[in-house]
């Protein structure tokens, strides 16, 4: 088991932090675009603004949004600065990132977390975008938001549970569920038990890949007595197994309270002789004896809901449900 005392001691310190809820949004709230990873296009930025806009949104961007440096939108001071500019400006609301790709973990040592402290607000994005909601809960307590993306699709399901965790919040919510389209005979998109039981705790996790690289790192997520939520994409299954062991050997997910996992979209994929993902997930996850389920409505798929990190939510493994127990915004 991996033992740093300085990590244990940042650790420590996220557990005492007070959290803070962001406001909702509304009608006509300022939405800041922001690219804290990889480049984007003149396109994509169109797209994007005319998806917010048709919710009702008023969308604000700066010139930087579309910066190249390389494969990231822009070198990591600039990024950062972007961010700084969205959290410090009375005028925004919110956050939203146009994409994920690389890079929001080499921004997370450039900012400046006592005004992102002092300035709550939404922060909406996923996939690398977890390097941003890990690092934020961990320093400041505020909550954030796995979810919508400039790139995603603004289908009725995504932009339903988008609008009912954001916009008109409830002090109970339970996630619905709706099966991607065409994937009858993909077992990648099923939805099943892994260990039986309900569970209850406060919600922390994103993308496999980035919270692996943050192991070690003062940005590590807790997961002690909490709900992690886990998702990837496009991994061969024997890599999925590299890396969820990993969290396990190197981090307390072993003393989490329960494991949602989304789809994993693309990571049945194995070399003969063969173990499928679903096996894999059970040798792993199983042994751990407490709630366990595969199959909800997010991660790289276009029928997502939005998941705050940081609010109190019961799973029920046996039923395969996720409920919030309380609001995620005030």
């Amino acid at each position: 088991m991996y033992s740093n005392s300085k990590h244990s001691d940042n650790l420590r310190k996220s557990k005492q932090l007070q959290r803070i809820l962001p406001h909702r949004l509304k009608k006509n709230s300022l939405i800041g675009l922001v690219t804290p990873s990889s480049s984007i296009t003149r396109k994509l930025l169109n797209d994007t603004i005319k998806k917010l806009e048709s919710l009702g949104f008023r969308v604000y961007f700066q010139h930087s949004v579309l910066d190249e440096y390389g494969f990231f939108a822009g070198k990591n001071a600039e990024r950062a600065n972007e961010l700084m500019h969205m959290f410090s400006n009375k005028e925004v609301d919110a956050l939203f990132c146009v994409r994920g790709g690389y890079g929001a973990i080499r921004i997370l040592d450039y900012l400046d977390y006592e005004v992102i402290r002092q300035n709550p607000k939404p922060l909406i994005g996923y996939s690398d975008i977890t390097a941003l909601h890990t690092a934020i809960y961990n320093k400041t307590g505020l909550v954030s938001f796995h979810g919508l993306m400039g790139e995603s699709d603004f289908n009725e399901f995504a932009v339903s549970s988008f609008l009912d965790v954001l916009v008109n919040p409830k002090d109970h919510y339970r996630y619905p569920y709706l099966r991607e389209k065409n994937t009858e005979t993909n077992p990648e998109f099923d939805r099943y038990t892994i260990h039986p039981g309900q569970a209850e705790g406060i919600l922390a996790g994103g993308n496999i890949s980035v919270i692996d690289s943050l192991t070690g790192t003062e940005y590590e997520p807790d997961f002690e007595g909490k709900i992690a939520y886990l998702e990837e994409i496009e991994e061969k299954t024997y890599r999925v197994d590299k890396m969820i062991f990993h969290l396990l050997s190197a981090t307390n997910l072993k003393k989490a309270a329960g494991i949602v996992l989304g789809v994993f979209k693309g990571c049945n994929v194995n070399e003969k002789p063969t173990i499928s993902l679903k096996q894999d997930l059970d040798d792993l996850l199983k042994p751990l004896a407490i709630p366990v389920f595969y199959g909800l409505s997010f991660g790289h798929i276009d029928r997502k809901i939005t998941i705050p990190y940081g609010i109190k939510a019961k799973m029920d493994a046996s039923l395969t449900s996720l409920e919030l127990l309380e609001k995620a915004v005030t």
